[in-house]
């Protein structure tokens, strides 16, 4: 039995996890990190300075503000962790590669197969096609959608960028500019 601790466990992720794991007898989640109440099959703490179990893994689908305590459960109890909460600080990508070093870390902007696999195409066609081509990336949401770009955007634009002999620039907004698009 794997026991799990999910953060942002009431969220639509939260419960998508929630469903998943209560198909698999393998799994069980044995507690919940959210400041939103819900009623569920396993306790909900506020914070991780409340948790009083041990799990096996974290799973996170929970907001940026939660990875300092997140991060300090983890290292404390040394527990593999699962990232999978977008818009990260560039500090807070380097606390995470940091604890990376004391304990497992599975970190993704998206955890679809199907964006990881054109994550993976992505690198291939960016080597082969090389500064000849140019890329742009253009999304389209829900209105539900909290951040802009989303961490599926800047996570294929990462991809691309591995596969170029030279560093491109990110621009989120051309809505103001009045001019061709710059090579890179």
């Amino acid at each position: 039995m794997i026991n799990i601790l999910l953060s942002g466990a009431c969220g639509k992720m939260g419960n998508a996890v929630t469903r998943c794991v209560g198909e698999d007898d393998e799994l069980k989640i044995i507690a919940g990190v959210d400041k939103a109440e819900m009623l569920c099959d396993f306790p909900i703490y506020k914070s991780f300075d409340d948790v009083n179990v041990i799990p096996d893994v974290i799973i996170d689908f929970s907001h940026i503000s939660v990875l300092d305590s997140l991060l300090s459960f983890a290292i404390k109890n040394n527990v593999p962790t699962v990232l999978a909460t977008t818009g990260y600080t560039a500090e807070q990508l380097e606390k995470i590669n940091a604890a990376s070093a004391k304990i497992p870390v599975f970190f993704t902007a998206n955890m679809s197969l199907g964006v990881n696999l054109l994550c993976s195409i992505e690198k291939s066609a960016a080597k082969v096609l090389g500064s000849n081509f140019d890329v742009e990336i253009i999304e389209k949401h829900h209105n539900q959608k909290k951040d802009a770009p989303s961490g599926t955007a800047i996570m294929l634009a990462d991809a691309v960028k591995e596969g170029l002999d030279y560093e491109p620039e990110y621009v989120y907004d051309r809505s103001t500019v009045r001019q061709p698009r710059d090579k890179k």
